[in-house]
Parts: structure tokens; sequence; C-alpha cells
């Protein structure tokens, strides 16, 4: 019981040691590149369009998506492909006050499909997150909790932050801040090129950029590409391949975004149109019921004025039978006051008829 014991508590052991120590064993003596982005070099792309931004300039390098829609990449030029390595960079991630979301980082393994790639980003809220890009899709490699944020001790929230990512094989170690974060582990790529990204509407700025190797690759004049054969080295020209890739799904992507926001200018056009002409039939409704109530009304008052007019003449009829002349001539006078008024009350009732008919056939 004694031996099993210990057996249980050597593996509990090994277990937390697996989750809260460092995996990757390997030392990376060997630096490949150091970049304090001191002055330009074909390292880095430099470009400024209407969709994005990449700039060196005063030590550092800009990189910033200016549209709400994919993510900007800026990958090395003359690391064209990696398996074993160690990445230190410091960035500052700018606060955006039209995006509470921006969050930038870096990008490793990416593929020379243009749709395959680990991400690492960190966002203003000292949370950090790893993704998968697999087929041009992204998925949180984490948790689908939070959008697979992870809360940080480690981050901060403003200024300069320290990433680091180790990897071996399929293994990869996690440092915010000289801290050890956490380790997972990716079979997907075996190797890739590195650099930095920023997402939608965010900009980061790198202050340094450092890449460690074991030694055992030659970044110059062979690498490895990703199925893990030796070939010799395309690159400048597998570099801008793959940065063609890039940009042409992210304008394809910016296309169909394009399209479906004028698809819903113009649903959003028809809505206003239908509003319209639905409050307007309102209004004309409103207005033929007040008609139809003048219209009662009138007629009740001509109905009225007629059964007067047929007394009147039925009282003239029996007085003109009497010899009372004068009497005769002022009921004839109210006959006659009263039959024009009669007419009035008919003119009114025969326009406000063709009001009502106006207004139906206008609805």
């Amino acid at each position: 019981m004694k031996y099993f014991s210990l057996i249980i508590l050597l593996f509990l052991s090994k277990f937390t040691n697996g989750q809260n120590a460092p995996r990757v064993e390997s030392n990376f003596d060997n630096i490949a590149v150091f970049d304090d982005f001191s002055y330009a070099t074909d390292r880095w792309e430099q470009n400024n369009t209407s969709t994005e931004r990449l700039i060196i300039s005063d030590n550092k390098y800009r990189v910033e998506r200016l549209v709400n829609s994919y993510f900007t990449v800026a990958l090395t030029n003359d690391v064209t492909s990696i398996a074993d390595f160690d990445i230190e960079a410091t960035i500052i991630l700018e606060h955006n006050s039209s995006n509470k979301f921006s969050s930038g980082g870096l990008i490793f393994k990416a593929q020379r499909s243009g749709d395959g790639a680990i991400l690492f980003e960190i966002n203003r809220y000292k949370q950090f997150r790893v993704s998968i890009m697999k087929k041009g899709v992204i998925h949180a490699l984490f948790s689908d909790e939070n959008n697979g944020w992870i809360k940080s001790k480690n981050l901060s929230k403003k200024g300069e932050n320290k990433i680091r990512i180790v990897t071996k094989g399929n293994v990869f170690d996690v440092y915010l801040n000289g801290k050890f974060q956490r380790s997972f582990i990716e079979t997907s790529y075996k190797t890739g090129r590195i650099g930095f990204f920023a997402n939608s509407l965010s900009s980061i700025e790198a202050h340094s950029f450092i890449l460690k190797t074991d030694g055992l690759i030659e970044l110059s004049e062979k690498q490895i590409d990703e199925t893990g054969e030796t070939e010799n080295s395309g690159g400048d020209e597998t570099y801008t391949e793959l940065v063609k890739l890039f940009r042409d799904k992210i304008d394809k992507q910016n296309q169909e975004i394009q399209r479906l926001n004028q698809e819903i200018t113009i649903c959003k056009s028809n809505l206003s149109l239908d509003t319209s002409s639905a409050n307007a039939a309102k209004s004309l409704e409103k207005e033929n019921a007040e008609l139809k109530q003048q219209l009662d009304s009138k007629t009740n008052q001509l109905n009225q004025a007629n059964k007067r007019l047929a007394y009147l003449e039925s009282m003239k009829e029996d007085i003109e039978a009497q010899t009372n002349g004068d009497i005769i001539l002022h009921l004839t006078k109210l006959l006659s006051e009263q039959k024009e008024e009669t007419n009035q009350l008919k003119e009114e009732n025969k326009k406000l008829k063709e009001e009502i008919r106006a207004l139906e056939s206008g609805n």
C-alpha cells in the first residue's frame, strides 16, 4: 500500500509539473535574428494602403489594420520556414477608441498556402489567446468560452509587453513578461513562417524581435519546408508568393464584405420606403375617417332640412287656400330661404363625397 501511494504521488507530481512548468527542454543558443528596428531592412515589408499600414520608424515597427475585416500580417523575409525556435518580441498594443476589442501579437507556423497558421494575441484587458487557422477559418485553441480569451496577471494593461514562444516539435511554451504562462500541443503544422499580426481595426508597435534556434538550421542557404524535407531556399520569391496569397484572400474577404454592406444598404432603403408608405396610408385613412364623419353630419342636416321643407310646402298649400295674402308672402319668403339653405347643404355634401372618392382612389 505504501508503494502504491508513492507511485500515485509521483504520477500526480509529474502531471502537475507538466501543467505548471515548461515542457520544452531544448536550449536555443543560436541568435538567428536580432532586430530593434533602428533602421529599415529588407527583412520586414513596408506598406501603406487604405486597408493596412506597415512602417519602420523611430526604432519601432508599426503593424496596423485600418479596416474592420480580417487581419494584417507582417512575415519575416529572411526566415522562409522554421520548425523549432525561441521567439521573443516586445510589443505595445495601441488602444483604439473605435474598437474596444482590438488585439494583436505574433503569427508563427504560417503556411505557404496562406490559409494556415498559429496566432498568439493579447488585448487591452490583460488577456491572451492562442488560435489555429485551418483553411482560412480561425478557431480558439484553449476554450470556446469568452471567445478563447484567458486572463493573465503577468500582462500589462498599458505599455510594453514581452511575448516569448518556445517550441520543439509539436510542443509550445508561452511566456509573458518573463513569466511562464502555460504549454500546449499543436500537431497541425511542422514548420512555417513567423512574424507579427494585427487584428481588424487594431495596431501594434514592435520594439524588438529576437529569434533563437538550436543551431541545426541554416537560415540563409537551406530551409525546411512544411513537410519536413530539405530544399533550397526560395528566399524573396517564396516570401512574395506567400504574402500575395494572404493579400488575395484578404481582398476577396473585403469584396464579400462590401457586397454584403451594399445589400444591407438596399434593404434599409426599401424598409424606409415601406415605412413612409405605411405612414402615408395611415394619415390618409385618418383624413378619410374625419371626412366621413363630416359627410354623415351634413347628410343628417340635409335630411332634417328636407323634412322641414316638406312641412313648409304643406303649410303653404293650406295657407294659399286662405285669403290672408301677407301670411302667404311671409311663408313664401321662409320657404325660399329654406330652399337656399338646402341647396347649400347639398353642394357641401357633393364636395365631401368627391373628396372621399379622391382619397379612396389614392389609397
